[in-house]
């Protein structure tokens, strides 16, 4: 049986070697970024809805797409996207 667990959804910027990622992530209330990261009884992906690709280097558009799994070992940071400033 399936049981909905409601999350709180924030846009975020995900950087990894050579990827910038915009997108949606969802955690649980009151639950921090650092801790939902590290955490070993999570899995080791991170679900992004709404994501957009960027190649880091040049910022050139990769892709777009609805859905994105994403191996949290392969991220370098990630911070909310309100928290970014030109």
């Amino acid at each position: 049986m399936y049981v909905k667990i409601d999350k709180d959804a924030f846009e975020a910027v995900m950087l990894t070697a050579k990827l910038k990622i915009v997108g949606k992530v969802y955690m649980l209330p009151q639950e921090r970024l650092t801790d939902f990261m590290l955490s070993s009884s999570a899995t080791a992906y991170l679900p992004v809805t709404e994501a957009t690709i960027y190649n880091l280097d040049s910022g050139a558009l990769i892709a777009k797409t609805s859905f994105l799994s994403l191996s949290k070992h392969e991220v370098t940071a990630i911070f909310p996207a309100a928290d970014l400033t030109e």
